[in-house]
């Protein structure tokens, strides 16, 4: 009980008296749902039914394949996170940094299979869809394999000496985000160039271009949907990997008790490079299959990396939850595009307003403690 002449606090009230507390965030769900309900129904009168169809369609699609790359990319985050507890200012850099190592391997990639010269030409010849394909390939697995080695060696060289260290820890990792980021800048270009494959390619060409059309108005582009599909096979089978291998189940009980895991004989240093270098290499992943979508550019690191905290936050991964990730992803990749389509204006702050309304209802995120 709050005693008498002592100030009022709202969160102690709350806690004094949980039927309010639960009123409340029944009353704020009710509420929102309205409001949602309310936006709908305008935005049919303003496109008319057959529009919000098409709008709302396509705001799904691009939604989730905005949202697999984004779990791709904040998996990683949350590995540090979880288990090192670290929280690395670098992960949007390694992103950004993965983006422009897929470009530049598919590329060099597409060059030495065009090439008469080397016997790389008979195998694929004319053949261009092959030849795309696997360029892809190698440069999604070589972003993946070079930005794991940097991340494994940052740990191991850097961070390993600062374990038990927070502040030098995010100066450190915020250090390294302007480093990469600045590298990136003069080697390739500042972030008002944007590089792209087709542009880039000498045949001008890339397996998964094009769009599906189902007529009147709904068409999809069928690399967000690959995007989709891509993300959920991961998912997958990151989530037999942490189940079912023995690496997995490590990382899955070091992340809830680290000091019991080694207590247990692992060797928990050599887990937490292992884990860096399976987050940097999710974050190579992730920045190289965003550039057949969006391309490569400098601006990335810092912007998908606010992205990784509301995602981290809003899903409650920060409490150990893998699948907070995951939930998390979703819900920004859908608010951002449903947004962009329906309500443009709100596109930049959107994730911060949901962020805010989800904390007010639940402190610990969606898969956090309530």
């Amino acid at each position: 009980m709050t005693m008498k002449g002592e100030r009022f606090s709202p969160r102690i009230y709350m806690e004094e008296n949980p039927k309010i507390r639960q009123i409340l965030k029944i009353a704020l769900v009710v509420v929102f749902v309205i409001i949602g309900a309310l936006l709908v129904v305008v935005a049919i009168d303003v496109y008319t039914w057959n529009g919000f169809v098409v709008r709302a369609s396509k705001s799904l699609v691009d939604g989730l394949a905005l949202s697999m790359l984004l779990f791709l990319m904040v998996s990683g985050f949350f590995l540090i996170f979880g288990l090192c507890d670290v929280i690395n200012f670098a992960h949007g850099a390694f992103f950004m940094l993965g983006g422009f190592m897929g470009f530049v391997i598919y590329i060099a990639t597409e060059a030495v299979f065009l090439d008469p010269t080397l016997p790389f030409y008979l195998l694929f010849g004319e053949n261009y869809f092959a030849l795309s394909v696997v360029a892809f390939i190698v440069s999604a697995f070589g972003a993946t394999a070079v930005l794991a080695l940097i991340g494994g060696g940052i740990e191991f060289f850097t961070i390993r000496r600062l374990y038990g260290n927070p502040i030098a820890q995010i100066l450190l990792t915020v250090g390294f985000m302007f480093i990469i980021t600045q590298m990136a800048e003069i080697i390739w270009a500042p972030s008002q160039i944007t590089f792209d494959i087709i542009q880039w390619s000498q045949i001008s060409y890339f397996f998964i271009s094009g769009i599906i059309d189902f007529g009147g108005g709904l068409q999809f582009d069928l690399y967000r949907i690959f995007l989709i599909f891509l993300g959920l096979a991961v998912a997958g089978l990151m989530f037999v990997g942490f189940k079912k291998t023995r690496i997995g189940l490590q990382i899955q009980a070091g992340i809830e008790d680290s000091e019991m895991v080694e207590a247990l004989g692992t060797d928990i240093r050599k887990l937490f490079t292992i884990v860096f270098m399976l987050g940097a290499g999710l974050a190579g992943l992730s920045g190289a299959v965003l550039v057949p979508w969006i391309g490569a550019n400098a601006g990335h690191g810092l912007t998908y990396l606010i992205f990784a905290f509301v995602i981290v936050v809003v899903g409650g991964a920060h409490y150990g939850r893998f699948e907070g990730t995951f939930f998390g992803a979703l819900i920004v990749g859908l608010s951002m595009q449903f947004t962009a389509y329906f309500i443009p204006f709100l596109e930049n702050i959107i994730v911060f307003i949901i962020m805010a309304i989800i904390l007010i209802i639940r402190p610990g995120g969606l898969t956090g403690h309530a």
